[in-house]
Formats: structure tokens, C-alpha cells, sequence
């Protein structure tokens, strides 16, 4: 192959992997404007400015497309997840740090933490059950952890760690992007409250 048909090809590439990372953020984009059922297809591809055809080439379907974009960004707090219980002493140390990732992507990020709190509401986005699978014994793990340190309720669930863990951060942030009682942005008291709420609700 001479250089100039290499440079072709490799600017082909290049081209192609910003076409998908279009469409990846137009997906992001209008989930977040008007729901997984609002955001066709069509619309995605038209905000991408790719053809439908361009973009079946990689997703079969809408549901495909959402589900691996939402995987990658749910793997992030599973990774940190992961890594949180196996280096920590104790589960106000998981909890301190886990609810400070949600914090950094809500600030660094904004539109990954929206993205997952819609899909989180969202009746009309099946969830995986690889996913749901992973979650709950991520949670069950965080639960026995803190039952062996005196730092959570035996009675306490999988399903209610999650909801105390994972979701009120999240609902707590979204609440002041969006304003809703009067109050934007947060400080790092805020944070500091909203771990020290989920801490507590476990005992």
C-alpha cells in the first residue's frame, strides 16, 4: 500500500469514528430532552447528521444504541464501585467516595448524570439484565460489608442500599440542576450532607 492510499484510509477512520461519536452524543443529547421514547432513530441520525442507514450499520436497533450507552456509563460507577469495597476499611469510606464520583461526573460531565437519571425513570427503557444482575450484587456486597462493620442494618436490602446509595444521590443532584426548590449548583456541604443522610439511612 503506498502512503497516499494509507492516508486515505486512515482518514476514512478518522471520519468514521467521528460519525459515531456524534451519534453517541445526539443519542445522549435528546434521551436527555425527550426521553427514551421521544428520542427516535430518525431524530438521532438527523441530529448527527448521519443517515439512518449509516447508523443501522453499527446499532440494530434504538434500544441496542441506549443500552451500550448507558452500560458504559453505569461501568464507570461499577468500576469505582468495585474498586471502593476492595480497598476500603469501612463503608462510610465507600459511601464518602462513591457519592464524590456522582458529584465529579454532575460537574465535569452534567449531561451523563442526566442521561442516567432519565433512563433510571424512564418505564418505557428496559434495563439489561446483565446490568440489573451486576447492580445487585455490587449492593448485596456493600450491604454484607457493612452488616461484618457494625455500620448497617441486618434488615437492610440490596434493593434499599441501592435506593439509599445510589439513587437519592442522584435524585439530589438532578433536583438542583434543575432548580426545583429554588436552589442550583452545590458546595462541598452539600456533598459532605448527602453522604452523612445515605450513611445514616443504613443504620
Amino acid at each position: 500500500m503506498n502512503n497516499h492510499s494509507f492516508i486515505k484510509k486512515r482518514m476514512a477512520r478518522i471520519i468514521d469514528e467521528g460519525k459515531i461519536q456524534r451519534i453517541r452524543e445526539s443519542t445522549i443529547e435528546l434521551v436527555v430532552r425527550n426521553g427514551y421514547g421521544g428520542a427516535s432513530i430518525s431524530s438521532i441520525a438527523r441530529r448527527a447528521g448521519v443517515a439512518e442507514g449509516y447508523l443501522y450499520r453499527f446499532y440494530s436497533s434504538k434500544q441496542e444504541l441506549v443500552t451500550e450507552l448507558l452500560y458504559s456509563k453505569v461501568a464507570k460507577i461499577i468500576e469505582k464501585l468495585e474498586s471502593l469495597l476492595s480497598s476500603c476499611i469501612s463503608i462510610r469510606e465507600v459511601i464518602n467516595q462513591l457519592i464524590g464520583e456522582f458529584f465529579n461526573m454532575a460537574s465535569n460531565t452534567p449531561e451523563e448524570i442526566k442521561f442516567i437519571h432519565v433512563l433510571m425513570h424512564d418505564y418505557n427503557f428496559p434495563v439489561s439484565d446483565e446490568q440489573r444482575r451486576h447492580i445487585q450484587s455490587l449492593c448485596e456486597k456493600v450491604v454484607r460489608m457493612g452488616v461484618a462493620g457494625n455500620e448497617v442494618n441486618k434488615s437492610i436490602s440490596a434493593e434499599e442500599a441501592y435506593g439509599i446509595v445510589v439513587i437519592y444521590p442522584i435524585e439530589f443532584i438532578n433536583l438542583r440542576m434543575k432548580g426545583f426548590f429554588g436552589k442550583t449548583g452545590w458546595t462541598n456541604e452539600d456533598q459532605k450532607r448527602v453522604a452523612e443522610f445515605s450513611i445514616n439511612a443504613l443504620k
